[in-house]
């Protein structure tokens, strides 16, 4: 069953096994080609002048500029930057699907629209029952997702900068031109200083994955740069909510089976929070089901008098929160579903 939205997933999901998949062409390359060498120079063994420039970075520099050096020390550790940059984006997740523990999931039952009609009506009922009973309750659920969302956009931000500075692409120098890109950022050759005995050598090195690494660089930052805008959409999204005219209007568009006087009549009688509770249920419920249980709780909102006093209770709402939260079967509903609404 599908929760979360969209964008929520191109981060933790689509983002991190695009990086996976990176990291794992990189360490095929690695383990399986060959991934640097230098031309021999008298007085090192072939393996001891491979390390030592590899250890100690391989620079170039510009026959127009020689004064220019750009040394290559993000060579050896682009693999691990990779694995990191999937870790950041996998974070948010981890903190809401802890917080959040299939609340929602829950609540709905996986199998709620192949019940039977009476059972499904009831559970209906159940739905409606409990946002009324919890409502006002839904503040910390709201804060945390949207704080999620929040550092989904940092992250993005964050790492596009980030990957811009590892490879030191952040400057558009004066005297480069688009068809030196490669050559001057990501040069397939460059050169290793070597003193032996105080005396000073040169030699050249191959950069064979430096294409490769551009390749990735161009399109993992032009893909950050298109997560960080659509986050950014979704914290607007978020504060146009905030209008109740608004959330009428979008509740129209993604769910017409809604009256849109019950609509009306909601966005004046739940808060924010509680409409944004309400709307994690627009996900998980059929178009049907969903437009049913509004139309119950807009019904029980205007006749709270058919709701037992406990359910109304917050200290009780509370934990029946805590009571769904830990919940691993079938949630306790007789002793809720009332007759009135079904």
């Amino acid at each position: 069953m599908l929760v979360d939205n969209f964008i929520f997933q191109l981060h933790y999901r689509w983002t991190v096994i695009f990086l996976f998949v990176c990291s794992f062409v990189i360490t095929c390359r690695l383990v399986l080609g060959h991934s640097f060498s230098c031309v021999s120079v008298d007085g090192f063994t072939q393996e001891q002048l491979e390390t030592y420039c590899y250890d100690h970075y391989v620079y170039t520099w510009s026959d127009q500029h020689p004064e220019f050096r750009r040394y290559q020390d993000f060579y050896p550790c682009v693999n691990l930057l990779l694995l990191i940059h999937a870790f950041n984006f996998y974070i948010p997740h981890l903190l809401w699907k802890y917080y959040d523990r299939d609340c929602i999931k829950k609540l709905t039952d996986v199998d709620l629209g192949n019940s039977h009609e009476e059972k499904r009506k009831l559970k209906l009922c159940y739905l409606a029952n409990y946002i009324l009973a919890t409502q006002g309750n839904h503040k910390l659920f709201t804060g945390m997702r949207i704080f999620c969302e929040c550092l989904n956009y940092a992250i993005a931000l964050a790492q596009t900068l980030w990957l811009g500075f590892f490879f030191k692409a952040t400057v558009v120098l004066k005297f480069l031109k688009w068809s030196d890109f490669q050559k001057v950022y990501f040069p397939s050759i460059g050169n290793c200083s070597i003193t032996l005995n105080k005396v000073h050598q040169e030699t050249v090195c191959f950069l064979p994955l430096n294409k490769l690494y551009m390749c990735m660089f161009l399109f993992i930052q032009t893909w950050y740069i298109f997560l960080t805008i659509l986050s950014g959409i979704v914290l607007i999204y978020r504060l146009v909510l905030l209008v109740p005219s608004k959330r009428v209007a979008i509740m129209r568009f993604t769910a017409a089976w809604i009256d849109k006087e019950t609509l009306k009549s909601l966005s004046l009688r739940l808060s924010y929070a509680d409409w944004f509770f309400l709307t994690r249920f627009q996900r998980a419920l059929s178009d049907i089901d969903f437009a049913q249980m509004v139309e119950k709780i807009a019904m029980l909102s205007v006749c709270k008098s058919c709701v037992g006093s406990d359910e109304l209770n917050p200290s009780v709402s509370h934990d029946r929160r805590k009571e769904v939260s830990n919940s691993s079967g079938d949630l306790p509903i007789e002793d809720i579903m009332l007759k009135q609404c079904i």
